[in-house]
This record gives C-alpha cells, structure tokens and sequence, in this order.
C-alpha cells in the first residue's frame, strides 16, 4: 500500500476532514438511492459522512467502504455503528490496487477526494458493462 496518504492521521485534519465530508454530502447524496441487491464500492470512504448517508438510502444495497487510512476506517465504523446500519462492509486498502475481481460492483458514486486528488473513476473491470459511476437518483 501506498504511505503517502495525507488525511485524517491528527485530530485536527480528521475534524477539518468530517467537515468538509458534511458539507459536501448534502450537496452530491441527498437523495442518491441504489437499487436492492446493489454492490456499491465507496472508494476513498475517508471518515464515513458520504457512507452514512449512502447506506441509509440504500439499505438493501451492499456498500463496500475502502480507505488506505485505518484511522479513518475505524472514524467511519463508529458512524456507521451509531447509525444502526449493517449493509456496509468496510475494508483497509489502496485504491490504486483494489483486491476485487472484475464485475464485483454496480455503481460507484462520486466522492471528491479520490475524484479530485487521485482517481478520474474506478478501474473499468470493476463495473460491469452496465455498471454505473454516478449515483442513481430518485425518481
């Protein structure tokens, strides 16, 4: 895995972090929704905020959660944990080297980290021929 991963690590940049996660997803997920039986990779999941909010409007869809930083991913569990939801399954790894197999998930939502700092999109094998980057809205 790579070590050059810069957020989250003090506490200082995990609340600059939450914030910046709060505001934002109230702007891209508010009302993104997958459909049941959905596998659902949130890649660069960070502190959780964008996972809540995914999970609970989905909560038939299965959201798998990625993070480099397993402090993040231990901020993020503990969201999820408060929120009650169990269709996330969360998983520490680098998102240049994802350990799934090809057509593993439907959709993948827009997050800005990965997005604006590392990743124009997940790796094409990883969707299927109808898979989707961008959240599927409401009707």
């Amino acid at each position: 895995m790579k070590k050059s991963y810069v957020h989250g690590y003090d506490q200082r940049e995990n609340t600059r972090l939450q914030d910046q996660a709060f505001t934002l997803v109230e702007l891209l997920h508010p009302d993104t929704f997958y459909p049941a039986g959905s596998h659902v990779l949130e890649a660069g999941c960070g502190v959780g905020a964008q996972t809540v909010t995914l999970a609970k409007n989905s909560p038939d869809a299965l959201i798998t959660s990625v993070d480099i930083s397993e402090t993040s991913l231990a901020e993020a569990r503990k969201k999820v944990a408060a929120a009650g939801l169990t269709n996330v399954f969360f998983e520490q790894a680098d998102i240049f080297n994802l350990p799934y197999v090809e057509n593993s998930f439907n959709f993948f939502p827009e997050n800005p980290a990965p997005a604006k700092f590392l990743l124009p999109g997940p790796p094409p094998r990883l969707l299927p021929a109808n898979g989707h980057k961008l959240p599927r809205q409401r009707a």
